[in-house]
């Protein structure tokens, strides 16, 4: 069986009370986490940047947007919900395939259950089903998708969001693999924004979260796509990485790919995180002050290491930026949505220590990556050199951020934008979607009370 049809058929046979403990438990912990990014994104720039843009032109509709006093129709609400997830960089993601499946898969699954009667177990095994198709598929095409210049989770988030909306609609093996050929000319997003534009980056989601669940619904009509899409002549692997580049394989071993996602703790992108903490390491146990540095070495694999080029004149391009979230790390020993502000990226003294940040690739450290994410650092100063090294950040299997940990980052984010109280009962309720019987109950919670 081809790579497309595994997927389809994935996506038609799994079954909640198969999944053991810990998947089940995971898909409960990325849906909690994608949907309190989603609140507290929502009223971000660019998604609310990208409303306006849709409000001359907006379908009608009643589906509920997390974080939104507005319903939308049921495209704009996945557009809308993935920018929006996307927005904080604070979003969950998959090591091995150096992608983001949650802001992809999660705002149209949410979209396409508030439309129907789906029941909280239906809206998980979705959930489940949408994250192991990028996963899959970012895992096989990896790292050549990325070294061609493309943005891994716009590109495959398509496969996501299309074969969850595949499963919610109830839709055959057959259905699915054309909803599958459909996504696929919908697949892109190109990595040129470490050079500018950082905007762009978020709108890579939303667009995913929207073709794939356009795609869906099309297959659901009768509408067909390419066969073998993923692995077919001129298909997706050929076409984006030159073929696949590791084994094509779904849940191998049993694993589904849900249970190997990290969550992020620190607003910044995961490839900057390991460096940032061994810097936090260094000022808390030597005391380095940041007046007394002379230099930041960094040295890290091949991928991370190509953000040393982002610009840090944009809140977005500050939080792919390597030198400024190492000065941050130095100067602060903490990383939060304060430290991209205007006025923040605008402190002299900041740019300052930031310039001397140099980074490089080490061949031992990239070898490793991506079975691990390693950062090496070294902070020079008049009274000696100090060294640390960080395999991964918090927030994966490694060190794990646990439950309460998780809890407290959500009702951090959402607090302000629904009130502790709703935010505690939203909690409550994602915590519990296993019983609930209509998903739509829930996401209600997520909506500012007018």
């Amino acid at each position: 069986m081809g790579a497309t049809d595994q997927l389809a058929e994935m996506a038609d046979s799994l079954r909640w009370d198969h999944l053991d403990t810990e998947t089940r438990h995971r898909a409960v912990r990325h849906l909690l986490d994608t949907v309190g990014v989603m609140v507290a994104g929502a009223s971000g720039d660019v998604t609310r940047r990208a409303t306006i843009a849709l409000d001359p032109n907006r379908s009608e509709g009643g589906v509920p947007v997390p974080g939104r006093d507005e319903p939308s129709g049921l495209l704009d609400a996945a557009f809308l919900g993935g920018t929006a997830a996307h927005g904080m960089e604070l979003d969950d993601g998959y090591r091995e395939g150096t992608v983001h499946p949650g802001v992809c898969v999660i705002p149209a699954a949410l979209a396409l259950a508030c439309g129907t009667a789906t029941s909280g177990v239906e809206l998980l095994e979705s959930v489940v089903v949408g994250y192991e198709a990028v996963i899959a598929v970012a895992r096989a095409c990896h790292p050549a998708l990325r070294e061609g210049g493309f943005h891994p989770t716009s590109a495959t988030g398509v496969f996501g969001s299309a074969l969850a909306g595949a499963r919610l609609l109830g839709l055959t093996s057959g259905q699915a693999t054309h909803a599958l050929g459909l996504a696929a000319s919908s697949a892109g997003g190109l990595f040129a924004f470490l050079a500018g534009g950082g905007d762009v980056k978020r709108l890579h989601a939303g667009n995913a979260s929207r073709g794939g669940l356009l795609a869906a619904l099309l297959a659901a009509e009768g509408v067909e796509g390419p066969p073998a899409v993923l692995e077919g002549k001129d298909g997706f692997a050929e076409a984006f990485a030159g073929g696949f580049a590791r084994p094509f394989a779904v849940a191998p071993g049993g694993r589904y790919g849900i249970a190997d996602c990290y969550v992020k703790p620190y607003p910044c992108c995961r490839h900057l995180q390991p460096a940032a903490e061994a810097l936090f390491a260094i000022r808390l146990e030597e005391g380095v002050a940041p007046d007394e540095i002379e230099r930041i070495e960094v040295q890290t694999y091949s991928i991370a290491a190509q953000h040393a080029r982002a610009r840090w004149d944009t809140f977005a391009g500050a939080q792919l930026s390597m030198p400024y979230v190492c000065a941050l790390a130095a100067r602060d020993g903490a990383i939060t949505m304060e430290s991209f502000a205007d006025n923040t990226r605008s402190d002299r003294a900041l740019a300052d220590l930031a310039s001397k940040v140099t980074v490089s690739v080490d061949g031992a450290l990239d070898a490793s990556y991506p079975r691990y994410r390693p950062a090496r650092v070294t902070v020079v100063t008049p009274r000696g050199r100090f060294t640390r090294e960080s395999l991964e950040a918090l927030g994966s299997d490694r060190i794990p951020l646990d439950d309460d940990g998780l809890s407290e980052k959500f009702v951090t984010l959402v607090s302000p934008v629904l009130g502790s109280d709703r935010a505690d009962e939203l909690l409550d309720a994602l915590w519990k979607m296993e019983t609930a019987g209509e998903a739509r109950s829930v996401v209600e919670l997520a909506v500012p009370e007018s």
